[in-house]
């Protein structure tokens, strides 16, 4: 086989990896293949996953929780014990201070350092939750309840440092990748010897080709994107223990096709139907991590209690070198979970000292408590995602990109930061979260994260809430771009573009002017003087009507409620015919994400990639629905349809996915976030900030300043958590 002159043996190069959202069926009904659960504080940060049996990409995709989590699938051993958990170890004489108001304190919290002597073994660890896990099954979970308690069972090939986002070693100790004549790629992996799954067995080369057969054969819906290119698995020659065929180069292999696969005991699952096994009833799950599961009664508790002949993956050179880590963990005793029927019961358990963790960031009404009340801390993260307003690029005039950038700039994105959210949350701007800086053109292109003037094209334009209403009209009606070149826009100096980008299209594609209302909806709005004509026809007859924002029911959001209604009578003084279309959250998926019949809508990815790998899902022309043949009943990533017509950044996206380097990969993704940011498909609206509620009496080793401690890098924070003295 002739190959070309790109091989790598690369245990801990890190390049970009991979990452998509993860399926959370937490019993919400939604359409067939999209579940979603609510994610991070704020009103809005909710969590949209699509199965790969009606999608092309599943939540197997998300390189950083199939690495740092070690994925959200995993098992553990032993007997099951269905039975409630005792022994918990909440904060005794630790009583709330007040019940939870909606003021909030900007007191920075506190720190905490991983030590530099032997953590102190032993104890009980109660963590919260809000909802119910689903199975203990790890090729069919798809709830991150179930999650935090598999994760802490299966191992897979490679990790992820959470810091640098490096490709560590694992359970395999080498890898490498040559490209072939053909655009393939041939995979060598080497297995790492002395491992026994977590009741007693050994752990061999066989295991891992049982687990890729297995998965081939069956091709769970999580991994189906993962599984594509893998065209054959078999031992390999010579020094190497497995080879893989891949069919493409896809430049994530390290954490997909290498590091994603959880991998599976063959005495365990062979000759099981994996949509029908439970490992409950088969005295499993069984993993090579540290944790067995004792107790899952879902309704109630989960317990994870960590053996005592582990041969610790925690203790691998890269751990024992690493100046943010201690190695040598898990050092509690166990790990019990609590349910709770709601976030509220969930949060008033945490102040009474019932938990010593809450899963999720508290919202901003509770962290003037967690910071005042003796016992309890907050440790800071970042988010793994972004909230944001997307919109349908198929009709007027969200087709035109001067449209999308006025109405941005028409956003008070300083009365949703400073006075609705307290300041717990960061102004948005890229599509991509700033926890995940390695990938953001400040990065790459050596500006100031969130604060370089490069990333505040569509700020707001106004001053104490009052909006520049003639300069974003004169935006309109004189044709403006932002193209990425620099220059001053409605009153605001730009520099350009960090990396030279510049927007899909450099001039309006329609004419703007403004004339006598013909809309009812202007009619009754006090501040509105005049419609916006699109093309010398009043909007609402271009559009076939008032443009429709879909939201959430302002009972159930209220704060959402009152951004969005203030933006909306913003619009409608700039002469845009506007109105809240409110609309419950299945509804809502199903309109945008099946049919596309939707103007505008509020929305945030969660678990998005540390490489921007999830780019390609939202916006590759690929991964739209262009309704060639019909409007399509299966749901698309890409709702908006950008990359179909008049904006678009495929190529740098299929760079992105495609290089092995990594600085080219870097450089792509850098040049595509702002390339999209510049098009506007969407308003990215916020990045909220972590503040995880915890036990700071009883329990230390928290590590601050990685994304989701709570979620993603929850495996690694129980590898550091110990008693305090």
């Amino acid at each position: 086989m002739l190959t070309c002159p790109v091989t790598a043996r690369v245990p801990n190069r890190g390049y970009p990896s991979h990452s998509v959202l993860r399926a959370d069926v937490l019993g919400c009904k939604l359409p067939q293949g999209l579940s979603v659960t609510f994610f991070d504080s704020g009103d809005v940060f909710t969590r949209l996953s699509v199965d790969a049996n009606t999608m092309e990409e599943s939540s197997a995709d998300n390189d950083h929780h199939t690495q740092t989590r070690r994925r959200v699938l995993a098992g553990a051993s032993t007997a099951v014990v269905t039975s409630a958990v005792a022994g918990c170890s909440g904060r005794t004489g630790s009583t709330p201070t007040n019940t939870p108001t909606d003021s909030e304190s900007e007191t920075a919290t506190p720190s905490s350092e991983p030590s530099t002597d032997t953590p102190r073994a032993g104890g009980v660890f109660t963590y919260g939750l809000s909802s119910q896990p689903d199975t203990m099954n790890v090729l069919r979970t798809g709830s991150a309840y179930a999650g935090v308690a598999l994760d802490l069972v299966y191992e897979r090939g490679t990790t992820v440092d959470p810091f640098t986002y490096e490709v560590r070693p694992n359970v395999y100790t080498d890898w490498a990748i040559e490209e072939t004549s053909d655009g393939g790629a041939d995979v060598y992996i080497d297995v790492r010897d002395g491992l026994t799954w977590n009741d007693g067995e050994e752990f061999t080369v066989d295991d891992v080709l049982f687990t890729y057969r297995y998965l081939l054969e069956h091709e769970p819906s999580r991994y189906v994107s993962l599984l594509e290119p893998i065209e054959s698995v078999e031992a390999a020659s010579g020094d190497w223990d497995v080879h893989l065929r891949l069919s493409d180069v896809i430049s994530t292999w390290e954490t997909r096709q290498v590091g994603g696969v959880p991998l599976l005991p063959e005495h365990q699952w062979a000759g099981t139907d994996p949509q029908t096994y439970e490992p409950t009833e088969n005295g499993g799950p069984v993993g090579l991590g540290p944790g067995r599961v004792t107790t899952f009664d879902p309704a109630t508790a989960m317990q994870v209690t960590f053996r005592d002949d582990y041969e610790s993956l925690s203790s691998l050179d890269w751990i024992e070198e690493h100046e943010d880590l201690v190695a040598g963990g898990p050092y509690l005793d166990a790990v019990n979970y609590r349910i709770y029927g709601s976030q509220s019961a969930l949060v008033r358990a945490y102040f009474q000292g019932e938990v010593d963790a809450v899963y999720g960031s508290l919202k901003p009404s509770y962290i003037d408590q967690a910071e005042s009340q003796e016992g309890t801390q907050l440790v800071d993260g970042y988010s793994s995602g972004f909230a944001f307003f997307g919109f349908n690029l198929r009709r007027t005039p969200f087709d035109d990109i001067t449209f999308r950038q006025a109405i941005s700039m028409a956003f008070d994105d300083i009365y949703w930061t400073d006075r609705l959210q307290r300041g717990y949350a960061y102004d948005g701007d890229y599509p991509h979260p700033p926890g995940y800086r390695a990938v953001r053109p400040e990065s790459v292109y050596d500006g100031e994260l969130l604060t370089d003037p490069a990333t505040e094209a569509f700020a707001f334009r106004g001053s104490s809430g009052v909006t520049d209403i003639e300069g974003i009209r004169a935006f309109l009606t004189d044709g403006e771009v932002i193209d990425g070149t620099g220059g001053t826009y409605v009153g605001k100096e730009y520099p350009g573009t960090l990396s030279g980008v510049t927007a899909s299209r450099s001039s309006s594609r329609h004419d703007y002017s403004l004339g006598p209302i013909e809309s009812e909806t202007l009619r009754e709005h006090e501040g509105s003087e005049q419609e916006l004509y699109v093309d010398g026809t009043a909007l609402s007859e271009a559009h076939g009507g008032p443009i429709s924002l879909l939201m959430d029911p302002p009972k159930k959001k209220p704060a959402e409620a009152q951004m969005i209604e203030t933006w909306i009578m913003t619009l409608r003084s700039l002469g845009v015919p506007i109105e809240m279309s409110p609309i419950s959250f299945n509804s809502l998926v199903q309109r945008v994400f099946y049919e596309e019949e939707y103007d505008m809508f509020p929305m945030a990815w969660a678990d998005t990639s540390p490489y921007g790998t999830h780019l390609y899902r939202y916006f590759h022309s690929s991964r739209a629905d262009d309704h060639s043949d019909g409007n399509q009943d299966t749901p698309s990533y890409n709702a908006t349809g950008y990359g179909l017509v008049n904006a678009g950044a495929d190529g740098f996206l299929e760079t992105m996915r495609q290089s092995l380097d990594p600085e080219e990969r870097n450089r792509a993704a850098a040049k595509a976030i702002e390339r999209i940011y510049l098009d506007c498909p969407y308003m990215t609206w916020y990045y909220p900030k972590t503040r995880w509620g915890v036990d700071g009496q009883n329990f230390d080793g928290y590590v601050n300043d990685i994304a989701s401690p709570y979620y993603a890098n929850w495996p690694l924070t129980v590898q550091q958590l110990h008693r305090t003295e």
